[in-house]
């Protein structure tokens, strides 16, 4: 059979035409119209593979007052098979015959009882019930999203603009005083008395460094202020670095007698290196917040929230890999302010607003031990200050920081997705459990329907009418499917009392009748015949699914489906696996088991968990939205939010290790500076010693942020 997706309208309009056929037809005696029964029987015919069924004898009819049918706006049963299973030639691999045992009058020899229970009586609906869920309101819309987005890419690019000048006036600066600082070691030209004028040449290093420091003029205001509690931010270590070396230049250049003993203690180049590198880390954190934007503007937002404390956690923590933070990831809404989510801070801004804080009070510790205790003067007081200073503000700080971020968000591109700041890496980084829906697991396209067959002698229409009503008022897989065979959702009818079976389907109350969706047990359960298992068994070798529908106590009609994977969602379901992340399943198709989503996707059964019907309210409320906490990211599918979940683990890793080295370099060059302080070798404490000591640990942590995965 054909795949098909059946549009009740498009037969409306054939049957309407057959009718006129066949009425003229009629009125010229060419051809009697064929009856209900004689379609179907042709049908069937044609089902079995027999084509060119001569239609059966007609019975002679009794004369009766002729009735002038009613017009329906759907279609008999014949008619939609008609419609839905066209006879055709053979293929050239027919699937095997479809034999259906419609239920018929019992024989005096086998009663109903002795193979099927007896069907419940008909009684009111639960007092629990529920009307039909209408589709909700979308949460994003892609216009909105890019009027939001362009709003703030334009902030972010006059922002780039600044840095961008800033940097090269503090490329050029750094430049002017690292020249002028090594022009008498290496004999370097310089214009007049600046050659000649060793006092000269410093104050000129001075105010190159201060030009620096007044383009940085931000940098250095919000370095103060994230020395007091509630801020956080790698300008910590620059602001009072800078200032002490400018401190410290310009008493040197006001006691040009101490150039002779300290010419080599002076500190103003490494003050421009540090300013250089913290506005390439800005720029760094600029592009990585553009990129971020785009992505805002193109794809949606999804929130990945933790479940909040109820029995639906307690089963979940009771699963063989025991996960101890399982997450949900849905559709969010745009954020209120989406300048601020790009600004979130991540580690290695956490630990600046603790480290920062505590080197400078140990700077100043050194600094009066050495005046007070060493008997050293003021100008060697201020000498260790300054070195202690530059020796623990690392040039990687603001580089570093941002870099395993935006290496991460250029290999979640091809994903089309994106980590939209530090904080949503830290509330990923620790997921081992993730709650999906089965509509996650095969989304739009998954799903093939590859024939319809009825067995009541009834309008088909209005049972299809009932099904789609109930499975639009749930969240299931199948709900596509039925939507499609529908024209306008304001025709779906009030439903009451949706109860989901474990492993059966879903009932539910319709025009005050019940109408069963799923498997043959559960038909079975409410007293409905249903074909032989012979039937089934053929299907279902050929990986094929059996759905049944039952209208008010009697098999209404049988959906032969079929269900694929999606190869991207099927690299990151087995990448999960791998990592040893417990997958959670909610859904109402029976359908979907354990079972057939590991064949699907070629994964271990045991490591598919289905949330039992008891726990599917908490489920379906946890999916909405009640956790405790959200992260921000944006994702085109599925398949790119579990890749940003595993890619956030990774960056998670690489951004401890960039803190890790940071504060490695600076208790270790903390360290350094008290012994050379303290053991009479303070001359030895020059720029350039400082300077290669900070490259050291650059080098190292650059290149970590630099590293990503595809």
């Amino acid at each position: 059979m054909a795949d098909n997706r059946y549009n009740v309208d498009d037969i409306l309009r054939e049957v309407k035409e057959k009718r006129d056929r066949e009425e003229r037809a009629a009125q010229t005696g060419k051809r009697p119209p064929a009856t209900p029964e004689d379609l179907l029987r042709q049908l069937d015919a044609a089902g079995a593979g027999l084509s060119g069924a001569k239609p059966a004898p007609q019975k002679p009819k009794c004369e009766e007052p002729k009735r002038e049918e009613p017009k329906r706006e759907q279609p008999t049963p014949a008619e939609l098979l008609q419609k839905a299973e066209p006879p055709a030639a053979p293929a050239p691999k027919p699937e095997p015959e479809f034999k259906w045992e419609e239920p018929q009058q019992p024989e005096p020899e086998l009663q109903p009882e002795e193979w099927l229970p007896p069907q419940p009586e008909k009684t009111a609906p639960a007092p629990e019930s529920r009307p039909a869920a209408k589709p909700k309101a979308p949460l994003w819309e892609a216009s909105a999203a890019r009027k939001r987005a362009e709003t703030v890419m334009q902030s972010l690019k006059k922002r780039q603009r600044g840095l961008a000048v800033t940097l090269i006036i503090n490329l050029i600066m750094l430049a002017g005083v690292v020249y002028l600082a090594l022009a008498p070691v290496y004999h370097l030209l310089l214009p007049g008395a600046l050659a000649t004028t060793a006092y000269l040449r410093l104050r000129l290093m001075v105010g190159l460094t201060a030009l620096s420091a007044l383009c940085c003029g931000g940098t250095l205001g919000n370095g103060f202020l994230a020395l007091f509690p509630g801020r956080q931010s790698n300008d910590a270590y620059v602001t009072l670095t800078v200032f002490a070396c400018l401190l410290q230049g310009s008493f040197m250049s006001a006691q040009p007698d101490l150039l002779a003993q300290y010419g080599n203690n002076i500190f103003l180049p490494l003050a421009a290196l540090i300013l250089f590198f913290n506005t390439w880390g800005k720029l760094v954190k600029n592009a990585r917040q553009r990129e971020s934007c785009r992505a805002m503007a193109a794809l949606r937002p999804v929130a990945c929230r933790t479940l909040p404390q109820s029995r639906l956690t307690e089963w979940a923590r009771s699963l063989p890999e025991q996960p101890e933070k399982t997450v949900t990831l849905d559709d969010a809404g745009l954020p209120e302010d989406a300048e601020a989510v790009l600004e979130e801070t991540g580690m290695t801004e956490s630990i600046s607003g603790v480290l920062a804080p505590i080197t400078i009070l140990a700077a100043v510790v050194m600094a009066v031990l050495e005046y007070f205790l060493a008997k050293g003067t003021v100008f060697e007081a201020v000498t260790v200050f300054t070195s202690a200073l530059c020796i623990t503000s690392p040039l990687a700080a603001t580089l570093g920081s941002h870099m395993p971020l935006r290496s991460a968000n250029e290999a979640l591109g091809r994903w089309r997705a994106n980590l939209l700041n530090e904080d949503a890496v830290e509330e990923l980084c620790d997921t081992d459990g993730v709650l999906l829906r089965g509509s996650d697991l095969f989304p739009g396209g998954s799903i093939t329907l590859h024939g319809i067959r009825t067995f009541e002698k009834k309008p088909i229409d209005e049972a299809i009418l009932n099904a789609a009503s109930v499975l639009c008022s749930v969240d299931n897989s199948l709900t596509g499917i039925f939507r499609g065979m529908i024209t306008n959702e304001k025709n779906l009818k009030p439903v009451e009392s949706v109860t989901c079976e474990e492993g059966k389907g879903l009932s539910a109350w319709v025009d005050g009748g019940r109408v069963l969706i799923g498997n043959r047990s559960l038909l079975l359960a409410h007293g409905v015949a249903v074909p032989t298992l012979e039937v089934e068994t053929g299907f279902l070798a050929e990986g094929k699914e059996l759905l049944y529908l039952s209208n008010f106590g009697s098999l209404s009609a049988g959906f032969v489906i079929s269900y694929h994977a999606d190869k991207q969602l099927k690299t990151q379901l087995r990448e999960l696996e791998k990592a040893g992340i417990a997958l959670m399943v909610y859904t109402t198709d029976p359908n979907i088991t354990p079972g057939r989503v590991a064949q699907v996707y070629g994964l271990q059964e045991e490591n598919i968990h289905m949330v039992p019907a008891a726990l599917q309210r908490e489920a379906e409320a946890a999916l909405d939205g009640t956790g405790e906490t959200a992260a921000e990211m944006v994702s085109g599918s599925m398949a790119g939010s579990l890749h940003s979940l595993l890619s956030a683990q990774r960056e998670h890793g690489l951004a401890r290790a960039v803190s890790v080295l940071l504060v490695l370099s600076v208790l270790i060059g903390f360290a350094l500076i008290t012994l050379l302080a303290y053991s009479g070798a303070l001359n030895r404490v020059t720029w350039w010693v400082l300077g290669a000591y900070q490259l050291l640990w650059l080098v190292p942590t650059v290149l970590l942020g630099l590293l990503r995965k595809k």
